[in-house]
């Protein structure tokens, strides 16, 4: 369907932003729990003594929302104002305001440095494990001051434009999330709790459509990605560090959910089990506490041989081959220390002395924010079979 100014979707797009576009009042930062010309500000601080204009919003932090928009595909074009020392951007088929998709801006001294996409998932972001190419870009240079973005939407794909540019500054290579209507928000991460404005989001206008974006190349794995995994329900944890002797609940693995790896062979985490704090029902910049979870597989070995075993993981790991634990590392987030946790190309490694038969291999993954997952893969399928006794409870696919 295309853009018509007669069609319901705009129409309804129309009814939801008429208030803003005609300047109903919106409360003042200080009131709580309040709904006003469309926006839910119940989870956003806004500026001390300013009212969003006829046009927008300013916000110091939080998400502020518009749950009637139903938007699932279509455009979204904004004036993004600088924000002081924060991320922003917008949030779209919000489910709620711990679950939604989101295209946000990264500004430097003055200049808009990067664009990013990245899911959320009861209140966890994911940046650590959407960080590469379709996610992530930098900007060209000379961007200041307000920023002109246009985001087209439909279905798993979307591209971001900015200042006018015919060529997008952003070809997201999937959108994680279900493809669902939902609401749309403003949010504003990572800023110094003041009361003067972080950033701002004005001539906002929602175009309902189906705008025709190109595919997008496929993320891919090496045959020896370990694919599929059974993992354990989240729980809590002290730290970063994990248990020297595995908890005796793994033995009731194959209770466990099945989750199968991402093209790209990632297993997120934070998408199937959710955040490692439990659910949130805000984005918690830093997160909210630390959580672990067990992911389980078989290696089948036709004899007794060595098998390394390379990984990428976020924030802690902890390797167990038949029961003993044979790894510990970790790749937390560290600014200070150059380090951002990233689940990249698996470059640590283990070497796995597997016996004759079925080898029993068991991760410990903890996170604490910005995405909770790992990959890995063996360095050669040479006399394995891998996954081959995945116990599948009635009901399930193999």
């Amino acid at each position: 369907m295309h853009d018509t100014a007669l069609s319901p979707r705009w129409l309804t797009a129309i009814a939801w932003l008429a208030p803003v576009l005609l300047g109903a009042p919106i409360a003042h930062a200080q009131t709580r729990d309040s709904t006003s010309a469309g926006w839910v500000i119940t989870d956003a601080k806004l500026p001390r003594d300013v009212r969003p204009s006829a046009t927008g919003i300013d916000l110091v932090k939080g998400i502020a929302h518009v749950p009637s928009a139903n938007f699932r595909d279509g455009t979204i074009e904004f004036d993004l104002t600088p924000p002081a020392t924060a991320f922003a951007g917008i949030a779209f088929r919000m489910q709620s305001t711990a679950d939604y998709e989101i295209i946000y801006f990264r500004p430097d001294s003055g200049r808009w440095v990067s664009v990013q996409y990245q899911p959320v998932y009861e209140g966890e972001t994911t940046w650590q494990l959407y960080h590469d190419d379709g996610y992530q870009r930098d900007l060209r240079r000379g961007l200041t001051g307000p920023l002109h973005v246009k985001i087209l939407i439909a279905g798993s794909r979307a591209d971001v434009y900015v200042a006018g540019d015919t060529t997008p500054a952003l070809v997201v290579r999937e959108l994680k999330r279900q493809s669902a209507a939902g609401g749309i928000g403003f949010w504003v991460a990572g800023g110094a709790d003041s009361t003067a404005a972080n950033a701002g989001i004005h001539s906002l206008d929602v175009r309902f459509s189906s705008p025709k974006l190109a595919a997008a190349s496929r993320e891919t794995h090496p045959a020896e990605q370990l694919l599929r995994w059974r993992v354990s329900p989240r729980m809590s944890s002290a730290s970063i560090e994990t248990p020297v002797t595995m908890p005796a609940s793994v033995a009731d693995a194959n209770a466990w959910k099945i989750v199968d790896a991402e093209s790209s062979g990632l297993i997120n985490l934070t998408r199937a089990i959710g955040n490692p704090a439990g659910p949130q029902r805000i984005n918690v910049f830093g997160g909210a506490g630390w959580g672990i979870a067990f992911a389980r597989t078989t290696i089948t070995s036709a004899q007794a041989q060595t098998r390394r075993l390379y990984l990428s993981y976020s924030e802690g790991v902890g390797v167990y081959l038949n029961g003993a634990r044979v790894f510990t590392g970790r790749n937390d987030y560290s600014l200070g220390a150059g380090n951002l946790g990233i689940v990249g190309p698996e470059t640590e490694f283990v070497d796995l002395a597997l016996r004759s038969g079925d080898n029993d291999v068991v991760l410990a993954i903890t996170d604490n924010a910005f995405g909770w997952g790992f990959r890995a893969r063996l360095d050669s399928l040479s006399g394995v079979a891998l996954s081959a006794k995945i116990a599948t409870a009635p009901g399930e696919r193999r």
